[in-house]
């Protein structure tokens, strides 16, 4: 899969248009849809999106966390066979671009066959644009259009982006993986921390996390803790360590099996299953106690 930056024109292209954070069933139901038009006319598919969510330039105080960093949404569009991304700076000037200039640069990137966008769309200046625009500029200038409608779950709620990270901050790992049809994963560099872990016999690798990924609820869950060489079985501690209060918000993973040495090191922590929330305990006794507990408990759910 190529990802493009650049201007340069492209021939014909079937593309698909969206923000794809978290990249879930409903993403994949809208790029199956453009994948399936664009084998049958034997033209590569195209995704045209931004490099941030364009609340992060238009109202930083409302951004969400995402679901998704670019490397991982870039990963999981190739294995859904997406042929190119083309990443967008969106900057002040793409957030006050009128509509019709944004449907303007999208033609001037390459000759469009086919646009391929979900049902709630928006673009341009105010969102202006949406699926009514859409449709009238592909009659006029000769290109088809697909609408996905919303793919929703049991309860007939729309499957979004705000759905998931409402899962998760509520700690519902097993259905936030669900509707991302994927397992919820923090990447980053295991850095130095207070090395609490190892005085209270529970070493533990403090992974550096993407500022703006949105964070599960509170609490210890089971999880993968995976290398270049191996996965390790193990327990997340994600929270602000009320008892030996660090003064932020740290992702603390220790592995069940040996004492692998991560220090600077890249790893994926996969989290599985919340074993409980975060609690305040009265002395580092209890605390101590309740970590064991916690590892026979995922020792157990892993059946290692």
């Amino acid at each position: 899969m190529r990802v493009i930056r650049g201007t340069k024109k492209a021939g014909e292209r079937v593309v698909a248009l969206g923000t794809f954070d978290g990249v879930h069933l409903g993403h994949q139901a809208l790029l199956k849809t453009a994948k399936a038009y664009a084998r049958a006319h034997d033209i590569p598919l195209r995704v045209y999106t931004f490099d941030r969510h364009p609340l992060e330039v238009i109202a930083p105080k409302f951004a969400p966390k995402i679901l998704t960093t670019l490397p991982e949404k870039m990963s999981k569009m190739c294995r859904l066979g997406v042929d190119e991304v083309q990443l967008v700076t969106f900057d002040r000037d793409m957030a006050d671009m009128e509509p019709e200039a944004f449907l303007c640069r999208l033609r001037e990137a390459m000759d469009v066959r086919a646009v391929v966008a979900g049902w709630n769309y928006t673009f341009g200046r105010k969102a202006g644009g949406n699926a009514e625009m859409l449709y009238r500029d592909g009659k006029e200038r000769g290109y088809d259009v697909l609408i996905e409608q919303p793919v929703t779950r049991e309860d007939g709620m729309a499957i979004s982006s705000t759905l998931i990270r409402e899962e998760l901050q509520a700690g519902n790992m097993d259905e936030a993986d669900r509707l991302m049809r994927g397992p919820y994963a923090i990447s980053g560099t295991v850095v130095e921390g207070k090395h609490e872990g190892h005085l209270l016999g529970f070493p533990t690798a403090n992974v550096a996390y993407p500022a703006r990924k949105v964070l599960p609820a509170y609490g210890v869950y089971t999880c993968l803790i995976e290398t270049d060489e191996r996965v390790y079985t193990g327990v997340v501690n994600i929270g602000v360590q009320p008892t030996l209060p660090s003064g932020k918000v740290t992702v603390e993973a220790h592995a069940l099996e040996g004492e692998p040495e991560l220090y600077g090191r890249k790893v994926r922590v996969t989290v599985i299953d919340r074993l409980r929330g975060e609690i305040k305990f009265n002395s580092i006794e209890e605390l101590k106690e309740q970590i064991e507990r916690d590892k026979e408990k995922a020792t157990e759910l892993f059946g290692t």
